[in-house]
């Protein structure tokens, strides 16, 4: 009788914009022949990050799954567990990397995972699910920018609902913890960061980064994560014992909000500089798909969190392109067929807002004074 083949897991956390979906991009594209899937966990309606990493190009039988528009750790629970078993017993796969949300808190999933890697250990039929690793990221110049170089994260009136307790909670419970963005704060304030995260966090590895970059060995085949060692910290014990108690979305725990502004007309791009120049202190995190009047045929990526903001290109427009390759593409990729739009075709606008007490009409209707007229001259 053939043993069931093992399939390892790797768990992705941290805030959001800590570099999780870069991250794995790079674990994507240096997979040293390890055959990956991939599951990303978003909050908003669409899966933005799910997108971009297929974007970014995928190694052959590589495969990326999303769950949207919730958290896998509770609303979304047991379509994780179905996903996790059905990939695993496919025997297409060594390895299954898991991107939480950015706003998800590691108790509740990791209890879920680890219930399913126990129960498949015992099955003679089906693949055996083992939990390697929980990598935490975390972002060092936004713990300057916005926590005061994590200070904040221990202060002693936090309530419930602060969004630095969310931190506490992904620095404590992981194994590897990646101090990302190593190269945008200065070698005094990485030390004091690593201080202050050694004092919530004393068993994992910390590996430092820039742009998300860390060898392969710091991420799979670790044998890192103990889960009776993370259980036996006092901290952890209700949690685990009760976890039906810590499915709330946390979306509503933390007062956290989240919304899809989608336009099919594009950004003035001056306006819209100016507009991300001064906007609401209420938006943390906006990530997804840009249409620049300036460059009508270019496809961007806009990311912002906290104060930082990147644009970058990803690729042209499919509608940019003359009409039988529009049309050859359009048959190669239903996905795009699907949302095409009869006059713009693929350019479109599509931002995945996250904040804490956003007020969405008046952000859209902000927006919405940034956008511009578009003709196709061809």
């Amino acid at each position: 009788m053939t043993e069931p083949n093992q399939v390892k897991i790797t768990l992705i956390t941290g805030y959001l914009g800590a570099g999780k979906t870069t991250i794995l991009n790079h674990i994507l594209t240096n997979t040293e022949g390890i055959r990956a899937a991939v599951i990303v966990n978003d909050i908003g309606e669409i899966n933005v990050d799910a997108s971009l990493i297929k974007d970014g190009g995928l190694n052959r039988g590589d495969e990326v799954i999303p769950l949207t528009n919730g958290c896998a750790c509770c609303s979304l629970a047991d379509d994780l567990s179905i996903q996790l078993a059905d990939l695993s017993d496919s025997g297409n796969f060594d390895y299954i990397f898991i991107e939480a949300s950015g706003i998800c808190e590691p108790i509740p999933i990791t209890y879920n995972i680890s219930a399913l890697c126990n129960t498949s250990s015992h099955s003679g039929t089906h693949a055996h699910l083992h939990l390697d690793n929980i990598v935490a990221m975390v972002d060092c110049a936004r713990m300057y920018d916005e926590f005061h170089g994590g200070k904040d994260l221990l202060r002693e009136n936090l309530e419930e609902e602060d969004i630095e307790n969310l931190l506490i909670q992904q620095i404590e419970f992981c194994s590897t913890l990646v101090l990302n963005k190593t190269d945008l704060v200065s070698a005094q304030q990485l030390a004091e960061l690593k201080a202050m995260v050694r004092g919530l966090q004393r068993e994992a590895v910390i590996v430092e980064a820039e742009h998300a970059q860390i060898p392969m060995s710091e991420l799979v085949d670790t044998g890192r994560f103990d889960f009776d060692r993370a259980y036996r910290s006092a901290a952890w014990i209700d949690a685990m014992e009760h976890p039906e108690e810590h499915e709330d979305p946390e979306v509503l725990e933390y007062g956290i909000s989240t919304f899809v502004y989608e336009r099919r007309q594009p950004f003035d791009a001056e306006r819209f500089q100016a507009f991300v120049a001064s906007w609401p202190q209420s938006i943390i995190r906006v990530k997804g798909k840009i249409w620049l009047d300036h460059d009508p045929d270019m496809g961007y990526v806009f990311e912002q969190a906290g104060k930082q903001v990147q644009l970058y290109e990803n690729g042209m427009f499919s509608h940019a392109f003359p009409k039988d390759v529009h049309e050859r593409l359009l048959d190669e990729n239903p996905e795009i067929a699907a949302s095409w739009d009869p006059v713009v075709g693929d350019r479109i606008t599509q931002l995945c807002f996250i904040g804490r007490g956003m007020e969405r009409s008046s952000l859209e209707e902000a927006l919405n004074a940034c956008l511009t007229s578009w003709e196709d001259d061809r």
